[in-house]
């Protein structure tokens, strides 16, 4: 059996506080760091480990076992300084694989002199994504994969419901592959009042060749940007 993946997150602002769970909830352990005690509070039983403490202090850092990790992320937003210092201390301790978070161009350039060119902008990233979703009709969400081909949802056109994956023949006709499928169904739920009903989402997998779209679908699909943005045009029609 694969060992589960180990990382630390120092600096749980929103960003960093948002990638250690999701870690978690991907199987991960995390150590979770920051100076204030009350951020390290907020994760305590909600990650495998939160420590409150000062990264720019070496022998505290020591203390953690960082160079056994798979990954070190420096997430610290505001504080320039604590972040350029806190990396160099974990180059110093001889952490295998440490990623930044930038937060300005000079910031960027300093982690390069530094040979760090593992690097994140969480504010560039979701605008891009916001530009990609703002761009493409029908969009509900969207995953880069490189800088041409990304994973998108899609709400199912018109034209398409009634009709199964077979007649679609989205590779051909659109050169894009169908990953899945999300059916929005609404059901009764006991947390709600009598009567009420909710929408939930299923997940029905690979979709096999005589599935059949419904209105509420929603398509996962893979492929060239320029292909999806065609299957796109056809809700405009």
């Amino acid at each position: 059996m694969a060992k589960n993946l180990k990382f630390a997150v120092i600096g749980l602002g929103y960003f960093g506080v948002n990638l250690a769970l999701r870690l978690v909830e991907e199987g991960a352990e995390v150590i979770g760091i920051d100076i204030d005690e009350s951020k390290v509070q907020f994760l305590t039983d909600k990650i495998t480990y939160s420590a409150q403490m000062d990264s720019t202090d070496v022998l505290s850092l020591r203390k953690l076992g960082l160079k056994e990790m798979d990954g070190v992320i420096v997430a610290i937003g505001e504080n320039f300084e604590a972040s350029i210092l806190t990396t160099a201390l974990l180059i110093e301790i001889g952490v295998k694989k440490i990623i930044n978070r930038v937060t300005s161009p000079t910031h960027e350039r300093i982690l390069n002199a530094m040979n760090i060119t593992d690097v994140i902008v969480p504010e560039a990233i979701a605008a891009a994504q916001l530009a990609d979703r703002m761009m493409i009709k029908g969009v509900l969400g969207s995953f880069e994969i490189s800088k041409d081909y990304s994973i998108v949802e899609i709400k199912a056109p018109s034209q398409f419901v009634g009709k199964s994956v077979l007649e679609l023949n989205l590779r051909n006709d659109y050169s894009l592959n169908l990953v899945t499928i999300k059916r929005v169904e609404s059901k009764n739920t006991g947390l709600l009042t009598m009567g009420e009903r909710r929408d939930v989402v299923r997940i029905l997998g690979v979709p096999t060749p005589s599935e059949i779209i419904y209105s509420n679908d929603i398509l996962v699909v893979f492929g060239l940007e320029k292909d999806i943005f065609k299957l796109s045009e056809l809700g405009s029609e």
